[in-house]
């Protein structure tokens, strides 16, 4: 395992990009970013984790950053309003040792423990969701043979989850 990642930051995206095989492969092994040819490109969440556990350097053409704190205070304008309950869920899921891909917006594509693959979708207390988006999350993750499952957090910024099932109404007579 290589002790310390290096990656450029490219602003205009708001993502890392690390270009070096060895640290390519490794971190690729560990389900962190998204292979692209002869790169890797890191999520801003997977950035800010990283950062966090001192195990990656995020270097632009002037500087180098090696904290969280700095990074965001460099490139605030890339941390979207639902940035932070994304970190919570992400790292909350990284530090009981699943593994996460960052699919997209608030969606998590995780490995559990036993082997199988979760589609975890990160909500935030207060922000309005329509009940119609729930069953729409289930047949995404169900049609995709994928568990559905609910990260919610709240203003406090402790986290739930709740796996979600279909329960089909009986009909009695």
């Amino acid at each position: 395992m290589v002790s310390k990642y290096v990656a450029e930051f490219d602003a205009e995206e708001c993502r890392g990009i690390v270009r070096d095989p060895v640290f390519i492969n490794d971190l690729d092994k560990r389900w962190f970013g998204r292979r692209v040819g002869d790169l890797l490109y890191l999520e801003i969440v997977e950035i800010a984790y990283l950062l966090l556990k001192s195990k990656i350097t995020i270097k632009d053409s002037s500087m180098e950053i090696n904290d969280l704190e700095s990074f965001m205070n460099t490139y605030y304008e890339c941390l979207k309003e639902f940035f932070w309950p994304r970190l919570v869920v992400y790292r909350d899921l990284r530090d009981r040792g699943r593994r996460v891909r960052v699919l997209g917006g608030n969606e998590f594509l995780v490995r559990d423990k036993y082997g199988e693959l979760r589609l975890v979708v990160v909500l935030e207390e207060g922000r309005r969701v329509g009940v119609s988006s729930i069953p729409l999350i289930v047949d995404k993750a169900l049609d995709n043979g994928l568990k559905p499952v609910l990260a919610i957090v709240s203003l406090q910024g402790d986290l739930t989850y709740y796996e979600l099932t279909i329960i089909q109404p009986s009909k009695e007579s």
